[in-house]
């Protein structure tokens, strides 16, 4: 685990995280696709941990869920990732 990452409260595997977007079903313009995408991309592609391959944040919500998602969206794209989160930090 990265230095950076030590106080963290939660980890999801970053290829697990990059498969979220799956779980977008509903219809958005192409900007919105395109933050959505850039934000997943950003969190799976290069922001991952680098020493283990996991994604650690603090605020599932503010850190990894894009907020142009519809509030069905939402709730199927945090179901989602909730499987994947484990706890490292209480």
């Amino acid at each position: 685990m990265e230095k950076s990452n030590k106080n963290k409260k939660y980890r999801i595997g970053s290829v697990y995280y990059e498969f979220s977007g799956r779980e977008v079903k509903d219809s958005y313009s192409q900007l919105d696709l395109a933050n959505m995408s850039e934000l997943i991309d950003k969190w799976s592609d290069y922001d991952f941990d680098k020493t283990d391959g996991y994604i650690y944040f603090d605020d599932l919500e503010k850190e990894l869920v894009p907020p142009e998602l519809t509030p069905a969206d939402r709730k199927r794209f945090i179901e989602y990732l909730e499987k994947g989160i484990e706890v490292v930090n209480k």
